[in-house]
This record gives structure tokens, sequence and C-alpha cells, in this order.
């Protein structure tokens, strides 16, 4: 395989990514998104471990930072779910015009967030999505421990070390996940680890009652938020390897 970074112009900014080509490719395109403060490698290089697994079996991959994220344009702080969606669909509209018309999008926790409300208003061929955050103002809640109405006025947050700007909660509480999701009928995995958050845990069963089908849903057995353990994310990848060749075969079936 050849691995190689690449350049997209979002917005007039600049996007930094990598790309995993297959030696031999089933002309099928595999993108991946990260998570809040996350970037293009992913805890303990979960996503470099993936985009390596899919490109061994003939998949095209290309896994990318968010504007304001890794090594693209903007700072942290200027981060916005907007923003995010753009970036998406201008990468969308990149990897198509490498030749691509088979795409699947993957997600992890706000990049899956980011992949539904995406995919909303662009054509793929599939989505997957790790530890989907399923409601963004009970997880801002969450973490801050109080109502975002009883929260001080204040231009700039500090959580862990990072600055967030109010205007990106602002912003993103205006997206309705489950709404996104109901209405998506391409085919999806949607994988829990069940030592996450109960948060995501409980997102996870609620996505169960509302999601379309075609969809498979998996648990991981104990696993956290980025499956950091060495047989969860070995878990992970194969058990979405399986589902991208499954789509892949009944793509060329149809």
């Amino acid at each position: 395989m050849i691995e190689s970074p690449i350049t997209i112009l979002s917005q007039g900014e600049q996007l930094v990514g990598m790309v995993h080509q297959p030696q031999v490719g089933n002309g099928t395109a595999v993108i991946l998104c990260h998570g809040y403060t996350g970037q293009k490698t992913e805890n303990k290089r979960l996503f470099v471990e993936a985009a390596r697994a899919f490109t061994a079996v003939g998949f095209w991959a290309l896994r990318f930072d968010f504007y304001g994220s890794g090594d693209s344009a903007g700072e942290f702080r200027s981060t916005r779910i907007s923003t995010n969606i753009q970036n998406l669909r201008d990468v969308l509209a990149r990897v198509r015009g490498l030749g691509f018309e088979h795409v699947v999008v993957l997600g992890i926790s706000m990049g899956a967030a980011t992949a539904i409300l995406t995919l909303h208003n662009e054509p793929a061929t599939g989505l997957i999505l790790w530890s989907t955050v399923p409601d963004m103002r009970e997880l801002f809640e969450q973490r801050l421990g109080r109502s975002l109405d009883s929260v001080p006025v204040m231009p700039m947050y500090e959580y862990d070390g990072w600055l967030i700007d109010r205007e990106f909660y602002l912003d993103a509480i205006k997206y309705n996940i489950f709404e996104h999701l109901k209405k998506l009928h391409l085919p999806k995995l949607i994988v829990q680890g069940t030592a996450d958050d109960p948060l995501f845990v409980a997102g996870f069963q609620r996505f169960k009652a509302v999601v379309p089908s075609p969809v498979e849903f998996q648990l991981i057995q104990d696993a956290n938020h980025t499956y950091e353990m060495v047989k969860h994310r070995n878990e992970i990848i194969q058990l979405t390897s399986a589902w991208l060749q499954k789509i892949l075969k009944q793509n060329q079936q149809s």
C-alpha cells in the first residue's frame, strides 16, 4: 500500500489528511472522521490501524483533521459543528472528484455525529458510527454538571486544557442527531463499547428504536469510548472491515 499526505481546501482553509491507497483497489473509498479534541490518528493510533486494515482488503482510505484540529488550519477554539459539516462536504467532493463512485463515511464520537448531520444532504454508500454522540445538549450539560442555561456567559471556557468558544455550544445544540439519523436509509453499522460513558451506552440503545434499516448494531464488551485496549481495537476494526466487505459485495451484485 501507499500512504501519502493530502491537503484539501474547505471554506478557503487548508485541511490536512493522510491517504491510504491499496495496491489493488476495489473502487470504494472510506473517509474517517475523528472526534472532538481528537485528530486524524485518534487515540492509540486507532484510525491509523483501521485505515491500514481497510486498505489491506482493497479499500482506499482517507483520515483527515477537521478545521482547528491536528495539522489543519485554524485554532481549536474556532471549532464549530457547522464548520465540521462543511469540511466533510468538501472532503466528500474531493474524494468523488478522484473518481470514487462508492464512498463510505466512518465517524467516532463527535465525528460520528458530524457524519450523520452531513449525510442528511449528501449521498453515500454507507455509514459507520463508533461511540456516537447521541445528543449535543445532554453531552455538554453532563460535562458542565449544570444546565447550559445556568452557565455564566463567558466568551471562552477551558475544558481539559482546551479553550472552547461559547459559540461552539450554541451552534452545536441547534442540531438534532436522532432526527437526522431517522431519515438515513443507507446501510449503517453502529458500534458501541459497553464500558463507555453511560450517556453514550444509553444513546446506543435509544438508536435501536429509531434507526431505519438496513442497519447492524454491535456491542463490544468492556470497551471504552475510544477502544484503547489492543483487543478492543482489533475487534472493532475486524468487525468493521467485515461489514465493509459485505457492503462491497452487495454493491457488486446490484
